[in-house]
């Protein structure tokens, strides 16, 4: 039995007119077998009128079943509480929030409506670039809430065009996930879980396109035939 998907957003999260688009989805599901899923994904427009930084994040609670599931649940609560500091502070709350707890794997992304931003993560997730180079940001070592003991911010920029994927370790890293596109943001990272997810793991995908056209089109143009997206939730305020 699958777990309710995340709350946050439904589907694209779309901001900034004049710039070229913001848009992200993403998708996860728990080890088979299990109910609760031990990873969260977190997605927030930029502020009042969407144009402010978007924050993107993955957390993957240690383990499996309830205990993973709260680690990861306490940090998206404490990332949504911080959305105004930096990627290093809020990854700073997450390891004073997640103390006494499992523990997780944590990286945290945001992108201002230039392309520019900044990436901070901790343990095992990773960003990948589905249509150009490597991003240049990675995770250093660690378990958010025990053992951090380096948080460094890492700035990248995003051309038009660009379409990067976030994903926990529960998404195989020798996956082709550029096969996955095109879609809308959530059908796309669904089909990255679907197709590249590990069996024994909880996993979670979100796709960030910056201008990327019609790769990541909307939902009123994606194709009938491929993956369903994620049921509707309430919608992210813009």
């Amino acid at each position: 039995m699958r777990p309710p998907l995340d709350e946050r957003p439904p589907g694209p999260v779309r901001m900034g007119a004049a710039a070229p688009a913001r848009q992200a989805g993403g998708y996860r599901r728990a080890l088979p077998g299990f109910v609760e899923c031990g990873d969260v994904f977190v997605i927030e427009a930029g502020g009042a009128g969407g144009g402010g930084p978007m924050v993107v994040a993955i957390v993957d609670g240690l383990g499996h079943g309830g205990e993973a599931a709260m680690a990861a649940a306490a940090a998206a609560e404490t990332i949504r509480m911080h959305l105004d500091l930096s990627v290093v502070e809020i990854v700073k709350r997450c390891d004073s929030a997640l103390r006494g707890s499992r523990g997780a794997a944590l990286g945290v992304l945001k992108l201002d409506a230039a392309g520019g931003g900044e990436f901070c993560g901790i343990g095992n997730i990773e960003v990948r670039d589905l249509v150009g180079g490597a991003p240049g940001v990675f995770c250093l070592p660690g378990i958010v809430g025990h053992n951090v003991r380096v948080v460094r911010g890492m700035p990248f920029t995003m051309q038009p065009g660009d379409i990067y994927c976030l994903h926990s370790d529960g998404v195989t890293s020798r996956g082709n996930l550029r096969s996955c596109l095109p879609g809308t943001p959530e059908s796309v990272a669904r089909r990255i879980v679907d197709t590249c997810g590990r069996p024994h793991d909880d996993a979670s995908a979100v796709v960030l396109g910056y201008g990327a056209g019609a790769r990541l089109a909307s939902a009123a143009a994606a194709s009938p035939s491929g993956p369903p997206s994620a049921p509707p939730a309430p919608a992210a305020p813009a």
